[in-house]
């Protein structure tokens, strides 16, 4: 009888999920990198060396903020790669690559763009974000992490957190802690002003830490071992096992909702953080899914490893 009721309301579950298919599809002037949404205007960096602004209500494609070329290895221009973006009361954060690989990082504001730390510091940097106080944190593939002062233009503290390439970094509420995975499988906790080593995250992930998610105290993250794993303060973590590594994951504002990137048709499977049961899927992605971000409880965009970015209403 108890075999029979768990049927039912396994039958009753899977009734109630939907596949949702994206309200509005964004094409930018080259593949996606990253990209950063702020007072209803989508920023896109692509690897044409350029910011493509879109208005997100219309679709419309504002304007673009264009980066100097550089030179390759046989001396010819080509376009600066854009390898990240943040934005914060209006000053838009960028990574682009330089000379030789080395990256440049640049602030736009007021319409002006301005290059704040050069191709000179020797940096391979991977990840930018606004710390808060007038500074930034960068991420590098080699695992170095550096907060640096925006106007001063000074490194406060040079640190590295692990041994293995950086996988992905994310800020805590209010930037007080940077969460860091690599390539191990390994999650620290550190504090940002000092650059510090303050927990380590119990992950059980046996391999590269793609990428994390975090909000109101929950972290998420996703792994080539084929696993998402979640983790809550004073609870258990706990895993889902996906039969795919996990490339991309995000996480709502208030922490409710989880997704995940799932197998090779390149769904987005949706989940409860407080149950681990799936919900519904998003359909829609021909490519590799890089990042998921949401600007609301249930509105989110994601883009792919292509021209593509997706509006998704989960309660359309």
């Amino acid at each position: 009888m108890r075999r029979y009721a768990a049927l039912l309301l396994l039958l009753a579950l899977l009734v109630q999920a939907r596949d949702l298919h994206p309200v509005a599809v964004f094409e930018a002037s080259g593949f996606v990198a990253d990209f950063a949404v702020e007072e209803g205007r989508l920023y896109v960096g692509t690897d044409r060396g350029s910011v493509d602004v879109f208005d997100l209500q219309s679709g419309r494609l504002l304007f673009q903020i264009p980066l100097e070329p550089v030179q390759d290895g046989r001396g010819t221009l080509v376009p600066a790669r854009v390898l990240s973006v943040d934005i914060r009361d209006g000053a838009l954060l960028i990574v682009s690559i330089g000379k030789e690989g080395f990256r440049n990082i640049w602030l736009y504001r007021n319409f002006t763009l301005r290059k704040i730390a050069g191709e000179e510091r020797k940096l391979f940097v991977k990840k930018a974000r606004f710390a808060g106080d007038g500074r930034i944190v960068f991420g590098t593939f080699g695992s170095q992490l550096v907060l640096f002062g925006i106007e001063e233009g000074y490194e406060v503290y040079r640190s590295r957190p692990s041994e293995s390439t950086m996988g992905d970094m994310v800020l805590s509420d209010g930037g007080r802690e940077i969460l860091f995975s690599d390539e191990s499988g390994q999650i620290v906790v550190i504090d940002a002003q000092s650059g510090r080593r303050v927990a380590r995250v119990d992950s059980k992930h046996l391999d590269n830490v793609y990428h994390l998610a975090y909000a109101r105290g929950v972290l998420l993250s996703g792994g080539h071992d084929r696993k998402v794993g979640v983790f809550r303060k004073k609870r258990r973590p706990y895993y889902i096992s996906t039969g795919f590594p996990v490339f991309c994951v995000g996480l709502s504002p208030d922490a409710k909702i989880g997704l995940y990137s799932s197998g090779d048709s390149q769904v987005l499977q949706l989940f409860d953080v407080d149950t681990g049961r799936s919900t519904d899927r998003l359909v829609g992605h021909r490519a590799i899914v890089n990042q998921i971000k949401f600007i609301g409880e249930r509105t989110l965009l994601s883009s792919e490893r292509g021209r593509s970015l997706y509006l998704w209403r989960l309660d359309q």
